[in-house]
């Protein structure tokens, strides 16, 4: 019985095996892990001629100098009626101004330094301020004023009595203390009254000039309200991947970026997400970037990460970005910060 019995029970076993794997099982596993963490900052967001100070204590403007020149015969009349003769210098008023632009969209910001220097150059053959070398006579003077818009950012007084205007090529320099709140909308204007009294015969010639040249200096806010419409920012950053080996990215079947973006502005957009690897062709994919704080997960195929996975990859984001409603307030250590992570899934044993 047990001999007839025993290769029955041989041959069930036999069979019953045929189902049991000979191969190593197939593990399916799931990686999370963080990779370099990005910022879009706000430079992006200023307009030109505005920038982060080196301290981002605050933004630096940057505004160009500005030029004007009078003739004598302009600001005197009597003056130009003289003309080549040799008489008592005749008694006059100047009036002039010269205005220079503010970075545009720039809605409001209120200065806390600034200077403004004035160089007046004075080709005339008197000194307006002291036109008479006797002692006791009338001395001249100026009243310079700096303006944005009804805004006065500054104001200085020369006293003849005091200072000197020397004839032919003589200078005077003065440096204004700059403060209040400017715009774009209107620009700095100069604006200098000269008041020179009657003085010793000279010989007149009205067609020499007095010169001014004006240049804002330092000027620095803490904060800017600014314009932003299809502004367009950037970032650049580097995925290190090179510490995956070719067994991990032969193994991976799919995975995605997933994305928080921290945004700390009243700005949105679509902005294209670039991934260039060391030696490979670009990726790109669309991010949208919200109020707040938001979190999407980028999508890659199988192919697109086996490109990415083992190499150095260039990061980029890039695109245009618009106010959600009216003028955005910045603040110089203000950015967007995008924290990502790789989720991918792997095949192992196959």
């Amino acid at each position: 019985m047990h001999r007839t019995l025993f290769p029955f029970l041989v041959l069930s076993l036999s069979s019953a095996c045929v189902d049991i794997p000979s191969a190593a099982p197939i593990v399916e596993q799931r990686w999370v892990v963080p990779v370099e963490t990005q910022r879009i900052t706000v430079a992006n967001l200023l307009p030109g001629g505005v920038a982060v100070t080196t301290d981002s204590s605050g933004f630096a403007i940057s505004v160009p100098s500005a030029a004007i020149s009078r003739t004598l015969a302009q600001d005197c009349p009597a003056c130009a009626a003289a003309n080549g003769l040799t008489v008592p210098k005749p008694a006059f008023v100047a009036n002039a101004s010269v205005s220079t632009p503010l970075p545009p969209d720039i809605s409001s910001a209120t200065l806390t330094s600034g200077t403004l220097r004035l160089v007046i150059t004075n080709n005339n053959t008197f000194d307006p301020l002291r036109p008479s070398a006797a002692v006791g006579s009338a001395r001249g003077w100026a009243v310079i004023t700096v303006s944005n818009g009804g805004t006065l950012l500054g104001k200085d007084s020369v006293n003849g009595a005091t200072s000197a205007l020397a004839a032919n090529g003589g200078t005077l320099t003065r440096d204004i203390a700059l403060a209040g709140v400017i715009t774009s909308s209107s620009p700095v204007t100069v604006a200098v009254t000269l008041n020179s009294p009657a003085g010793d015969p000279v010989r007149i010639d009205a067609s020499r000039t007095i010169t001014a040249t004006a240049t804002p200096t330092n000027l620095v806010v803490a904060n800017a309200i600014v314009l932003v419409s299809n502004r367009s920012v950037s970032s650049t950053s580097l995925f290190d991947l090179t510490g995956v080996d070719s067994t991990v990215r032969n193994s991976v079947q799919s995975g995605a970026l997933i994305l928080t973006l921290a945004n700390s502005f009243n700005v949105t957009g679509t902005l294209t997400l670039r991934l260039t690897p060391s030696g490979g062709t670009a990726i790109t994919k669309a991010v949208t970037l919200g109020v707040g704080t938001t979190t999407q997960r980028v999508p890659f195929s199988q192919a697109e990460l086996q490109s990415l996975l083992g190499n150095n990859v260039i990061v980029t984001y890039v695109g245009a970005v618009n106010a959600t409603s009216g003028p955005v307030t910045v603040s110089p250590k203000q950015n967007v910060l995008v924290t990502a992570k790789l989720d991918v899934f792997l095949e192992v044993g196959r």
